[in-house]
């Protein structure tokens, strides 16, 4: 198998176009040990009303319908390695199609991603709000301290038998206009980012007020920093960058 690896903010991929692939075959690719290592694979398949289909695979063989950073990785793939040379791709994904936008300004890439609208759809108490972006998310303004916050992170997602990604929100500064955060994800585990997560977190600071429509956050996830901001229809944008790693050949999926 043919493929290539990126990374955004620390969030990293195996992408490929491999025809045979299955999800079966994750949990051996993206072992970091004995595998290829990654957070997921994102399958690249042609689409016919999009410039190519995205199929979100957790390392632990599940599927996610939406990944904000592996899509600025696979729109990085799109063009370095399948010879697309667009400033704006639509790409289909488990959540329907998403609209990307590329700017390679000064050699560096600058990916803005239309995630689309969120729903806050229950508070979980008064410092845990769940909300869906396409995919299921627990917003909660944690502990500060980092041990504690990944222990309640852990339960919190034990609690919801795994199907749910936990963003803990371990700092809040409305004057700077940061969130400094950790993410356990389902199928995944913590990752260094999360840009789905990021949008929910956006989402509940604007349901809670700490947060107005236009203004421009930095959320500050372990990998790195991606820069958010909730526009006038309701939309969540996201905006970051992405990273070729390197590209390979395995037969791992064949063993």
């Amino acid at each position: 198998m043919r493929f290539h690896k990126y990374h955004a903010a620390g969030n990293d991929f195996i992408i490929t176009d491999d025809p045979i692939l299955t999800p079966a075959q994750a949990p051996r690719l993206c072992d970091r040990r004995t595998g290829i290592g990654a957070d997921g694979i994102l399958w690249h398949r042609t689409a016919p009303d999009a410039d190519a289909q995205m199929t979100i695979i957790n390392a632990d063989g599940t599927i996610a319908e939406m990944c904000g950073n592996g899509i600025r990785c696979f729109c990085r793939y799109l063009i370095e390695q399948y010879g697309l040379r667009k400033e704006r791709l639509l790409i289909q994904t488990g959540n329907g199609p998403i609209e990307c936008l590329i700017d390679r300004t000064g050699g560096e890439w600058h990916i803005t991603v239309d995630i689309g609208q969120s729903t806050l759809t229950a508070n979980r108490g008064p410092n845990a709000w769940r909300v869906d972006i396409g995919n299921p998310h627990l917003v909660v303004r944690g502990p500060a301290d980092h041990e504690k916050a990944c222990a309640e992170a852990i339960r919190l997602q034990g609690e919801h038998h795994g199907d749910i990604n936990v963003e803990m929100m371990l700092s809040v500064d409305s004057t700077a206009r940061t969130v400094d955060l950790i993410v356990n994800e389902r199928g995944a585990g913590f990752t260094q980012a999360c840009g789905t997560g990021g949008g929910a977190v956006i989402e509940t600071l604007h349901h809670t007020g700490i947060l107005k429509e236009g203004e421009e956050w930095t959320l500050r996830f372990p990998g790195g920093p991606i820069h958010y901001r909730r526009d006038t229809k309701g939309h969540i944008i996201m905006r970051g960058d992405a990273q070729f790693v390197y590209s390979g050949s395995t037969d791992a999926p064949a063993r």
